[in-house]
């Protein structure tokens, strides 16, 4: 029990030691801490000025002497310690200095100043310090922080105490002057796209890269990141990037809007150094750009493309379906009417070719014709051609008193061994009606007359070609409306 006991006191001491940090640093607003608040701002002999920190360009050797105005800002007297230690900046850009416990090297090293002050509440003092700086002192900007700082105690019930040291300063930069070689590093870049599932959207590329300053004089950096279509410039309003002490590193994140995914987005980083001038000079610092490339996948736009893809394939697949199957009913419409023209016989049920329509037609014509009188009618066979029906018809006009005056059994002059060119006989034939019959039986304009044509047509002729004429039409009818049955 008693190794148990042990353990758990050892417990409650650390976790005692955990928290006296934030206690101690809180002290000053405990009731029964006094209310210390001061602060540090450069000054010249007569009291504070408008500067933010406090530069000089320095031979190795010479020194200078400046001041600081502490501030006590509480109600009751405090005294102050005053301390010097070298300078750096964190990752996030904050100007800082080496805590008291730590051994400074450089320009810490180079300030003298009085260990305290005391000062009366509301009030405030100049306190003089002078920078030497070392014969040996290499070329370039040197950081430093003069601070004023307060230690609180904190007791406890068990008679244990802890001090907190509060430190509040101002940057010093001394610049010995000599060779000035300001230089930058661009470092571990590495770059990302985030794309969106609008494909009328681009997306966005988040570049990250250390800035490392590798020459002796303080540096601010601004630049352009682009990456495919996408560009944007650097530090943000609001987000700067601070001052970058010689060998200082600092983590920086630039956001490229704009950026169309093109499977490979080309990009390039380029940044500006610019060298902080002290002493009416601006050291030159080049330029460094960095390749800043970014694979950039399209999903988005190659399911768009994938689908209008699938719906072109999906037409004309279709397109050409309706075309085969017209085709093949064609080839059946033909195999059909082949067979049927072949065999003779009439498909059940039945349906009536056009050709054979008009062939029948014509037929009727040439038996109206025929039992006319005076008519000689002569009627060719079909042929062979399986397709449709050709009638040939000649039609000859027949006089029982002979040869027509001033003929003579003779051709008239003039006509070539030919027929009167007032009686013509004509002869036709055609192939997709099956008959087509002319004659010719009007006289010249010379003989015209009222008496009735020379051809010979009287009114039984004229009866017989009406009927042929009604029956035609009622065979049309007939066809038209199985035609509009089917």
């Amino acid at each position: 029990m008693t190794r148990q006991r042990l353990a758990a006191l050892a417990a409650a001491l650390g976790l005692v030691a955990a928290v006296a940090a934030p206690t101690a640093a809180s002290a000053a607003e405990a009731p029964d801490a006094p209310d210390v608040r001061w602060a540090v701002t450069p000054a010249d002999e007569s009291g504070s000025d408008d500067r933010f920190s406090i530069q000089h360009a320095l031979d190795a050797g010479e020194s200078v002497t400046e001041f600081i105005s502490v501030q006590n800002l509480g109600g009751e007297e405090a005294t102050f310690s005053l301390s010097a230690a070298d300078g750096f900046t964190t990752r996030s850009g904050r100007f800082d200095m080496l805590a008291s416990d730590k051994e400074s090297v450089d320009a810490g090293t180079w300030v003298e100043i009085t260990d305290e002050v005391t000062i009366a509440g509301g009030d405030s003092a100049v306190v003089p310090f002078t920078i030497t700086v070392p014969e040996q002192a290499e070329p370039g900007d040197h950081p430093a922080g003069v601070a004023a700082s307060v230690i609180t105690t904190q007791s406890s019930g068990d008679g244990t105490s802890l001090g907190v040291e509060s430190r509040v300063g101002v940057k010093v930069i001394t610049r010995v002057k000599g060779e000035l070689a300001p230089a930058l590093e661009v470092t571990n870049v590495d770059a990302t796209y985030h794309g969106t599932w609008n494909p009328l959207s681009p997306g966005e590329v988040t570049a990250t890269f250390e800035l490392t300053n590798a020459g002796n004089t303080r540096l601010t950096a601004a630049g352009i990141a682009s990456a495919g279509t996408g560009e944007t410039a650097f530090p943000a309003d609001g987000d700067p990037i601070g001052d970058l002490l010689p060998g200082d590193t600092r983590e920086v994140t630039v956001a490229i809007d704009g950026t169309w995914p093109t499977f490979y987005a080309p990009g390039e980083l380029v940044v500006t150094p610019t060298a902080e001038a002290m002493d009416g000079t601006t050291p030159e610092a080049d330029a460094v750009a960095v390749d800043l490339g970014v694979m950039a996948m399209p999903w988005p736009q190659l399911l768009v493309l994938l689908a209008l893809a699938l719906i072109i394939a999906a037409l004309t697949w279709n397109r050409r379906r309706g075309r085969r199957r017209i085709e093949q009913l064609l080839q059946q419409a033909r195999e059909e009417g082949r067979r049927t023209a072949s065999s003779g016989d009439a498909p059940a049920p039945m349906r009536v070719h056009r050709r054979n329509t008009l062939a029948m037609l014509a037929a009727l014509a040439i038996a109206a014709l025929a039992s006319a009188p005076g008519a000689a009618v002569a009627v060719t066979e079909p042929g062979d051609d399986a397709d449709g029906v050709s009638v040939h018809v000649n039609i000859t006009e027949l006089d029982d008193g002979g040869p027509g005056p001033g003929t003579d059994g003779q051709t008239e002059p003039g006509t070539d061994g030919g027929t009167d060119p007032d009686v013509g006989d004509d002869t036709a034939t055609d192939a997709d009606t099956g008959a087509d019959t002319t004659d010719d039986a009007s006289t010249d304009a010379d003989d015209s007359g009222d008496d009735l044509p020379a051809t010979g047509l009287d009114v039984s002729l004229t009866i017989a070609l009406g009927a042929a004429g009604i029956a035609a039409c009622a065979v049309g009818v007939y066809v038209f409306r199985r035609r509009t049955a089917r």
